[in-house]
């Protein structure tokens, strides 16, 4: 991989009071780098085929120590961690797929583990452990950064507006089930689009 450099994700979605009116106005600031977007011929060498590198149950706890939040938050925040993954770093985040649900992306798996809460606040009593190596910790906290202050259905809208879910959405209807798995490619060359300003 390119020389990382120091960059932060600011915050760059923005939510007005209806979650369905958020928008973009630049995923990734191209202020104070700590990343390198990846080159084409450096996207072309990633295995989408890796477990991944954490649990998705350590991504999900690592942003659950940040605060309480609905199960479809944490699902998007953990969607945009893997995303973002592909796309500055190269490798797959997370021992999960992303399926193109109704309501965004979703990992079955996770849905699994916490479909119990519906949609109240995850509340977590004691201590959250994870043992995330901390060049990752920085890509969460980035992400953290730029969607933490969005609501569950802010991001659902900004996912729906995005090309890997809409992608992955072809020839089925709005409120039909489906269980197709978002690209990590479309995943990986949309979000360096966004990156790199295409």
């Amino acid at each position: 991989m390119n020389e990382e450099t120091n960059i932060r994700l600011n915050t760059a979605v923005k939510t007005s009071d209806s979650a369905y009116h958020s928008y973009v106005t630049s995923a990734i600031s191209t202020d104070t780098q700590h990343y390198v977007a990846l080159s084409l011929e450096e996207m072309s060498k990633i295995n989408f085929d890796d477990f991944g590198k954490y649990s998705i149950f350590d991504i999900a706890n690592w942003f659950l120590s940040k605060s309480e939040m609905t199960h479809k938050k944490m699902q998007k925040l953990c969607y945009y961690a893997q995303a973002w993954c592909y796309a500055l770093k190269g490798y797959r985040l997370e021992d999960t797929d992303y399926q193109a649900w109704i309501h965004g992306p979703v990992s079955p798996v996770l849905w699994e583990r916490f479909k119990s809460f519906g949609y109240d606040p995850i509340r977590i009593c004691g201590s959250i452990r994870f043992n995330i190596a901390v060049e990752d910790e920085l890509l969460l906290e980035d992400v953290w950064d730029t969607y933490g202050e969005n609501t569950g259905n802010a991001l659902e809208a900004l996912t729906h507006r995005e090309l890997p879910w809409i992608e992955a959405r072809r020839g089925y209807e709005p409120d039909e089930r489906c269980t197709v798995v978002i690209s990590p490619t479309t995943m990986a060359s949309y979000y360096k689009s966004i990156y790199v300003g295409e």
